[in-house]
Parts: structure tokens; C-alpha cells; sequence
């Protein structure tokens, strides 16, 4: 089975307070993903005020890691404007593929710690991108959200509630966060779907709530 993974990772400014615990939970992510059978590739944007493509569609086991060279957090939050372009960029790559090199599954995952505050792109926009390849095409959307209803954004872009985490904004919960995710992804490379976030995901994020504990 071949599985195309797409990163959108907040690197504003606010992401500075967990950003070692986010660069090292995203190269646990790899590492990881690199003992798993099958194929996958995996691109990654990462945005503030603006949006950039680090790299596309490398081989899981090729894709580079982050460091302090690449992921260096600093100005605002253009949610929208990632979420957009990568879902563009990746749906361009994959239809100009010949078909039979087309992954089988394709999972947009989106990472931030704030609300969006500097795109152009509005969120009616992202919801109808989002929800066309959702629906028609059968993409799965993770959205994990700190700092915010996490279920609450997701669904305004058109992503399912259940694929959406609140993470604690720490690095504890920015780590718990990447492992949960990875274990979606693995479970999507073995039977094609991740299933989504689940309670066990969402009880490692509640550091010190009775009510989210509860929840």
C-alpha cells in the first residue's frame, strides 16, 4: 500500500515556547514511519505569514529532519493560506501521476498553536477544498490544535470533529501529539483509513483538568 502524508506545521511565533519538542516529535514521527512496510512519501509546509514548501513528496525514509536551520518560529499565524496551497499543491502533483504510481491513501495533516490571523485565503474557500477532496476523493484531514476548540476549526474547514485533537501547549503534549498521530498514520498504512483521534489520544493531552479528564 502507498501513502502520500502532507505536514502543515505552525512555525509562528508562538510555537517558539515548544519548538524543540515539536522538531524532535516530528523526527520521532520519521523515524517511526521508516519501520513500517509499505511506501510512503511525505511533504511538508510550514507557515507563519507566510507559507513554504520545504520539500515534496520525499520517501519517508529520505525526508529530512528539522533542525535549527529549517524550523526557525517567528511571526503570524496564515492558517488558511497553508492549508489551501497544500491541498492544491499536493491534488496538481497527484493527478499529474501516471495512475498506477497514485498512493492509495492521502492524509493532510495540520499542526498549529494559534488562530489564523494573516491569510487572504478565506475559510469558505479552505472548507470547499478541504471537503472535495474529503468527500470525493477520500482524503483524510488530521487537525491538531492548541489553544483553541480544536474540533471547533477543524469543522469550519470542513474537517471531521473526530479527526481533530486538542493538544496541551507544551512540550509533553506537542510530543503525545506526534505519537498519536504516527500511530494513525501506521494503522492507515496496514488497513487504508486512520480512524481518526480517540480517547486514549485525547486523555494524553489532559495535563491538569478534572473536566478534560472527564471528557
Amino acid at each position: 500500500m502507498k501513502t502520500h502524508v502532507t505536514f502543515v506545521l505552525d512555525s509562528s511565533g508562538s510555537m517558539s515556547e515548544i519548538r524543540d519538542d515539536t522538531a524532535g516529535g516530528f523526527n520521532t514521527f520519521l523515524g517511526e514511519q521508516r519501520e513500517e512496510e509499505g511506501t510512503a512519501t511525505v511533504t511538508l509546509y510550514d507557515f507563519d505569514t507566510c507559507v513554504e514548501c520545504r520539500y515534496q513528496a520525499r520517501l519517508v525514509e529520505e525526508a529530512p529532519k528539522l533542525d535549527d536551520d529549517n524550523y526557525r518560529p517567528g511571526g503570524k499565524t496564515a492558517l488558511h493560506d497553508a492549508i489551501a496551497t497544500a491541498v492544491q499543491d499536493t491534488a496538481t502533483r497527484i493527478d499529474s501521476m501516471n495512475e498506477s504510481a497514485r498512493p492509495d491513501n492521502v492524509i493532510v495533516v495540520v499542526l498549529t498553536d494559534g488562530k489564523e490571523n494573516a491569510s487572504e485565503t478565506p475559510v469558505g474557500r479552505v472548507q470547499e477544498l478541504v471537503e472535495t477532496k474529503r468527500i470525493e476523493a477520500d482524503w483524510e484531514f488530521l487537525f491538531i490544535g492548541a489553544n483553541q476548540d480544536a474540533a471547533l476549526t477543524a469543522t469550519s474547514m470542513g474537517m471531521d470533529a473526530d479527526h481533530s485533537l486538542d493538544m496541551d501547549h507544551s512540550g509533553d503534549g506537542a510530543r503525545e501529539a506526534y505519537s498519536s498521530t504516527s500511530e494513525k498514520i501506521s494503522r492507515a498504512r496496514r488497513e487504508g483509513q486512520t480512524g481518526g483521534y480517540d480517547e486514549t489520544d485525547r486523555e494524553m493531552q489532559d495535563t491538569d483538568s478534572e473536566s478534560q479528564r472527564d471528557r
